[in-house]
Order: C-alpha cells, then structure tokens, then sequence
C-alpha cells in the first residue's frame, strides 16, 4: 500500500482534488480526449482534408512560433489553434445553414451571443453512459471525501456522481466566479475551463486560455491557498499535463526549500499503468518545476479508494459545509438586529433550524458547555455503533443509552471505555441507570446466554455451520447466541453488520428480540474490559 495515502489516512485530513479527463474516460463510454473531440467536430466540417494532416499544418507553425517548447507544449498549442481554426469554420457553416444544432436556432445564436462551436460541444457532454464497472460506487465514496473537487473537464459526470450518494449536494463554481467569491472551502467544485451547462464559459479556443490567462494570478493564489492548508491528490491527469505542471510550479515558487521537501508527501498523482494491479510509488523532484512530489503508479483504483475513504473526520465536507452555510445564515440574519442567544445543534437538526431562521432569536454557538443534542433514534445509534463511524459524540450516546428501557439489550460497552462518568455531561439519575446497566449486562453468560431457551442450545462451531441449517431467523439467531463464545468474531460482525444493513434498507427500525441479545453478545465479547464507573473499576467479564 501506498505510504503516502497511508500518511493521509493517519493524519485524517479530506484532501483536495484535481480530477481530470481520465476519470471520465475511465467510467464512462466512449468519452473523447481533447484530440478526439477536436477529431470529431473537423469531421462535421466535411473539409476533405485527413485529421492529421490538419493537424500537422498547424503543429509545423507552432513549432516556429515556440522553437524551445518541448513535446507536451508543442501538442497543447496545436490543439488550441485547432480549436480556433475549427470553431471559425464551424460557426460560419452553422450560420449558412450548412450544420445543424439540436435545440439550437439561428434565432437562439443571435439573441445569446452563444459560439454555435461551443453550444455543439454543450450538447456532446451534456449526457453520457456509465461503463459497467463495479469500482464506480467505491469512485462516489471517495468523491465525498474530498474537501474540494477542482477540474477542467466539462462534463456533469462529477458533480452528478457526488449528488446521486449525497443528499447535502456539492456547491459548484462555473469557470472563474468561483475565485472573485467568497466562498466557504467546503464540498464545492471549480469547473476551472467551464461546464456543458454554460457554452460560454468553455475554453477551447486562443482567445479563451488568453482570458483564462489573464486571471491566473488569482486563481494560483486561490488554490495554493487551498493546497497550504490541505493535501492534494492529481487524479485522471498524466504528469506532462501543462495544467497540472503550472499550478505545481506556481504553488512550489511559493515555498521555501525545506517546505518543499515537506509537500513531497501532500502531492499526490496518482498515473494510471493499464493492468498494473500493485501499486507503486516514488517521490520525484522535478526541477523544471522546482517541486517535490509522489506519485503513485498503478491500474488498480478499487483499492486506493477503499483507504481514502476510510478517512473521517466526524462529520463528511458537505456537513461541514452545511453547518457553516447556516451558522453564517444564523448570524447575518440575526446579528444585525442585537438579539442573538445560543444553540448547540446536532446535523440531524439543521433541516428544522433552517426553517427558523428569521422566527426566532438565535444563533449556533459551538462550545463545550451546555450541549443541546437531538437524540438518534435506535436504528441510527446500532448503524453508527457495529459499522464503527463514531459520528454520535459519546457524551449523546450514553445519554440515549440511559433513555432506554432497563431491561433492552442494547450495545454500549465501547463507550465507557476510560470514561469517568462522572466527568459527563449526564445527569445524576442517567448515571445511575448506565450503572445498573452495566451491572445487569456487562457479563456475557448471565446477561445473555443464561436466558436462552433449551430448545435453542444446539452446540456448533462455526456461524456457517449454524447458517448452513437454513433456520427461521429468530432460531438462526438463537443458535448462534447460544454458541456465540465458539464463533470467530470477524464472522460474527459481518452476520451483524449484514443484518443491520438489511434493516436500514428496509426502512423499518426495529430489532427483534433475539437479534438484540446478540447485539449485546458480540458488544461483550468485543469490547469487554475494565471499565470505570465514578472512582471504582467494574469488571466485564
């Protein structure tokens, strides 16, 4: 595994992320690169002429005009005047009705002021289809891990991608308005050379990268700010990518040597090699550049997913962003009129809160005194708890523990783990209650097996033996609390975290007795130890 994702996992930070055609190319059917595209518009134009000899015409002019540029420099100028030259000649047989455009009139080209050129490269990514890969959805996790998502592709497929998993949304920047905003460095993405849904914002053309050019400095700063506080991962770019190649070198003119050194592990490009299933990695110092970074080489994107994604920070960036969204919202709102008194809101409460806005006088105070949290319900706390996502602070866990009946079986230990309860914010009769609890279940035999029905103390050795007799479920789940000191524990989670999943989908949050007992079980058995209640130490056996 890679040593530098490694880093990133155990330093939990959400990285920003640069996310170029490749991605694109990788899921979806037959996505053009930039050449293809070019290709393919020179083709409508019907002027007898090959591709490549077009190409070659104009590469032979670029070569004079930029006598010192190196290969990558000479293809990115040539495709840019091709472009140009494509889009005069695409424009002038589009307006002599020579081309046709869906859902485009020449009445629409006059009243917009719209590129008929850009509006045709508009409708080519405006739709798409997904390759039947099964990596995608572990490609939608990561996305949301991502602190901020910068691109230059203009199709919809990330931001789409990111929405159909999220119901919180991505803010998304057009071209350049992002970077003349205030915005709020949270699950947003800068469409950097503009978007199918605006054909004027693309960038394409000569005259476009000039006006692009001309705001670079911003930008630059923009991002390098970004890239000081966060690390960054390259994605679907190879390393002579003249974008990717400029915001390093304006980032690393920025620092000193030994900062340089130190970014070596926070740039990160990950190249894919067509096959390559391990995943390799250097550091390179590139001294055209004058920066220091790692990439990491391979075909394999499945399992650099799967660890990205195992970074979490509490609440996922668009959370975050939510909670600044409405802070923000809170105070301007409220601010102005001298009447603010405080809140502590928990995430499932922020849909009712704004709603309220400009109702009441109020406004989110973050601290760590008086917590007003709204409670999980029983489906939310079980998920967060056997799945491990520790988004329920454990001061609001143990209070929903306590609000439970005393004799509901429920998991809890982990939370009491080097807790001195008393130092919570849990009231005197909550403390007494997650006591009794702890005297009633904290021991495997008499707080579950002991109740099991005879019937049921069928002895096995394997939770797969068990599955294997095709039982009704309350019996499966009988047998299997009865044996459940026998079973692996790995297995054991997986047969819960499958349950738990099921009744999630399901939508209809309610464990049945037997399931719950076993619940308690595996807590036991996971997370059984000393554990301090007030001053005195109370074994779980």
């Amino acid at each position: 595994m890679s040593a530098a994702i490694e880093l990133l996992k155990q330093k939990n930070e959400y990285p920003i992320v640069f996310i170029g055609s490749g991605i694109s190319k990788r899921y979806l059917v037959d996505f053009p690169s930039w050449e293809d595209l070019l290709d393919y518009f020179w083709q409508k134009l019907n002027e007898g002429m090959d591709f490549y000899a077009f190409l070659n015409t104009l590469k032979k002019s670029i070569v004079e005009q930029y006598p010192n540029a190196n290969k990558s420099e000479i293809t990115y100028h040539t495709n840019i005047e091709a472009a140009t030259v494509i889009e005069t000649k695409y424009n002038s047989k589009f307006f002599k009705e020579e081309i046709t455009i869906e859902n485009f009139t020449q009445r629409d080209a006059y009243k917009s002021g719209v590129s008929p050129f850009k509006k045709a490269i508009s409708n080519r990514f405006s739709e798409y289809q997904l390759i039947d890969n099964g990596e995608y959805p572990l490609f939608q996790k990561f996305l949301n891990k991502a602190q901020i998502i910068l691109t230059t592709n203009y199709d919809g497929f990330l931001e789409r991608s990111f929405n159909s998993i999220n119901s919180n949304g991505i803010k998304k920047y057009i071209g350049q308005k992002g970077f003349f905003e205030q915005t709020l460095g949270w699950a947003e993405i800068y469409k950097l050379h503009g978007s199918y849904e605006d054909p004027s914002s693309i960038v394409i053309t000569k005259d476009d990268y000039e006006n692009f050019n001309k705001n670079s400095v911003l930008i630059s700063a923009k991002i390098i700010s970004l890239l000081v506080n966060s690390p960054i991962i390259f994605i679907g770019y190879s390393l002579t990518d003249l974008n990717v190649r400029k915001i390093l070198q304006d980032f690393s003119s920025s620092l000193s040597p030994s900062e340089i050194e130190k970014m070596s592990t926070r740039i990160i490009i990950i190249e894919r090699k067509e096959r390559e299933l391990e995943i390799k990695e250097r550091t390179v110092f590139d001294k055209e550049l004058g920066c220091q970074y790692t990439v990491i080489t391979t075909d394999n994107y499945a399992a650099l997913y799967e660890q990205l994604i195992q970074i979490n920070q509490g609440v996922s960036p668009s959370e975050v962003r939510r909670y600044q969204r409405v802070i923000r919202q809170l105070i301007e709102d409220r601010g102005r009129k001298g009447a603010l008194n405080s809140l502590l809101i928990a995430p499932q409460q922020l849909e009712d809160l704004e709603k309220r806005i400009g109702d009441e006088n109020l406004v989110v105070a973050l601290g760590d005194a008086t917590y007003i949290f709204q409670m999980p319900d029983l489906l939310s706390y079980v998920y967060d708890y056997v799945f491990d996502q520790n988004e329920i602070p454990a001061d609001i866990a143990l209070r929903f523990v306590a609000s439970q009946a005393g004799n509901a079986r429920i998991p809890f230990l982990k939370y009491l783990h080097d807790v001195d309860l008393e130092k919570t914010i849990l009231n005197p009769v909550e403390k007494e209650k997650i006591r009794q609890r702890l005297r009633r279940f904290g021991d495997l035999e008499e707080g579950c097996i002991s109740s099991i029905n005879d019937y049921y103390r069928i002895q096995m050795n394997s939770l797969e033996d068990i599955v294997s007799l095709k039982y009704d479920e309350s019996k499966e789940q009988e047998i299997i609390g009865f044996n459940v000191a026998r079973i692996e524990l790995e297995d054991l989670e997986r047969y819960i975290r499958e349950k738990v999943s099921r009744v999630k989908e399901i939508g209809v949050p309610r464990f049945t007795t037997q399931f719950r007992r076993l619940l308690l079980s595996y807590d036991i058995l996971k997370n059984k130890k000393e554990v301090s209640v007030e001053s005195a130490a109370i074994p779980v056996k």
